[in-house]
C-alpha cells in the first residue's frame, strides 16, 4: 500500500521543479525624472526650452514610452503656463537608463513676459511636470514627474542694469511694464 509514494512525491517534486522554473521575477516599476531644463534660444519673438527626461527602466525586458507629456511653466507669485512639451513612441532600454531631450517652444507674449519677469526680478524659475506613459509588454504605469530649475539673468547673459540716478524701483517698474 506504501508502494504509491514513491511515485507521487517524485511527481510532486517535478512539477515543483516545472513551476519554480516557469515563474519570472515580479515586474518593476520603472521610474521618470526631469535631469535638465536648458534655454537653447531667447529672443524677442520665442524662447526655446529644451527638458531632458530620464527613463530609468529596472526590469530584463525593454519598454516603450508610449507618450511623455508635460507643460513648462514659471514661476511668479503663481505658476504662468508657457508651453506644452510631447514626445511618442520611444524605446526603453532594459536595466537602464533612456534619455529624450524634448525641445519647447514658446512664442510671442508667454517669452516676453517670462523676459519681463527675468529682468525684473533677475532671476526666474522654470517647472516641467507632466507625465509618462510607458507599457513593460506585461503592464503599463504612468509615471508623474516635476522639476523646478532657477535661472539667474546674469548666467544667462541678460544685464540687470540701473543706471545712474535711477532707483531700483522705477527700473523694476520699467521691467514690469516690460512684462505686461
Amino acid at each position: 500500500m506504501k508502494t504509491w509514494y514513491p511515485p507521487c512525491i517524485l511527481l510532486l517534486s517535478v512539477l515543483f521543479i516545472l513551476v519554480a522554473g516557469c515563474m519570472e521575477p515580479p515586474v518593476k516599476e520603472p521610474t521618470v525624472s526631469v535631469s535638465d531644463i536648458a534655454f537653447s534660444d531667447i529672443s524677442l519673438k520665442t524662447m526655446k526650452v529644451n527638458t531632458t527626461v530620464i527613463i530609468y527602466n529596472p526590469n530584463p525586458l525593454g519598454a516603450r514610452l508610449n507618450k511623455v507629456v508635460f507643460g513648462v511653466y514659471y514661476l511668479d507669485d503663481t505658476p504662468v503656463y508657457l508651453g506644452h512639451g510631447e514626445q511618442t513612441n520611444i524605446s526603453v532600454i532594459q536595466n537602464g537608463n533612456t534619455t529624450v531631450t524634448i525641445p519647447v517652444t514658446i512664442e510671442n507674449i508667454q517669452a516676453l513676459n517670462a523676459l519681463g519677469s527675468l529682468v525684473r526680478k533677475g532671476s526666474i524659475t522654470l517647472s516641467v511636470n507632466g507625465s509618462a506613459f510607458i507599457d513593460v509588454k506585461v503592464t503599463s504605469f504612468e509615471k508623474r514627474f516635476e522639476q523646478n530649475k532657477t535661472f539667474m539673468a546674469r548666467d544667462l547673459g541678460i544685464p540687470v542694469i540701473t543706471p545712474r540716478g535711477t532707483s531700483t524701483d522705477t527700473v523694476q517698474q520699467l521691467a514690469g511694464l516690460l512684462g505686461s
